[in-house]
């Protein structure tokens, strides 16, 4: 349990107490059962003041999963000095490692974007979708890539791909699981070939394979 200091905490540093007191719980339970009352008791305060600073437990539950989001994208946000295949890779491996730490505030997320009415989440997911896809495109068009729309939809829907292939992954028994590394590998390959369908230009390609061979 999260106990306050006897010192008073300042608007935003108890936003954040409270935040990351709820992302802990998140860790030990789902997002439906993720309530006002337990994250008070965690924080030591009453609910009162978590309704103060959230409004809802709704807000409350929107506002964890956005700080987790965050920290996702803050985590596989690529490295400017490497080159285009090692961001990608870099940015996969990451992934796979953020999701294997915390697959049940990962499901969070992604369950939030898929079942019910949740507006506020769903634009978040595609958001964080949108913003990978940006880090992705841009990285193919320093390695050579001529301007083209389809690839960025393609990427975009690369990413679905990964989601469901690593939470599978995940729901697998240890013993019968692929190696981490050839997951990473088979992600990997599997953007590069849709990448090179939505392309649609094989000498393009053929010009951009050094730089992403790098």
């Amino acid at each position: 349990m999260v106990r306050s200091a006897g010192s008073r905490l300042s608007p935003a540093d108890r936003k954040t107490q409270i935040l990351a007191a709820a992302r802990g719980l998140l860790e030990r339970r789902s997002i439906e059962d993720l309530s006002v009352e337990a994250v008070a008791d965690e924080v030591g305060v009453s609910p009162g003041l978590l309704f103060h600073y959230f409004g809802s437990q709704r807000r409350l539950r929107h506002a964890v999963l956005r700080a987790v989001a965050s920290e996702l994208l803050d985590h596989v946000r690529p490295d400017p000095a490497l080159t285009a295949s090692a961001q990608l890779r870099s940015g996969i491996d990451t992934f796979v490692e953020q999701v294997s730490r915390h697959p049940s505030v990962y499901l969070a997320v992604v369950r939030l974007t898929t079942t019910g009415d949740n507006p506020e989440m769903k634009a978040l997911h595609r958001a964080m979708r949108t913003t990978f896809t940006e880090w992705i495109t841009e990285g193919l068009v320093a390695a050579g890539m001529p301007p083209n729309p389809s690839v960025a939809m393609a990427v975009h829907g690369w990413q679905a791909f990964m989601e469901e292939v690593v939470l599978a992954w995940l729901d697998q028994p240890a013993a019968e699981r692929m190696d981490r590394a050839e997951l990473v590998e088979l992600c990997h390959r599997a953007c590069y070939q849709l990448v090179m369908v939505a392309l649609d230009d094989p000498e393009a390609w053929e010009r951009m394979l050094p730089a992403l061979r790098a």
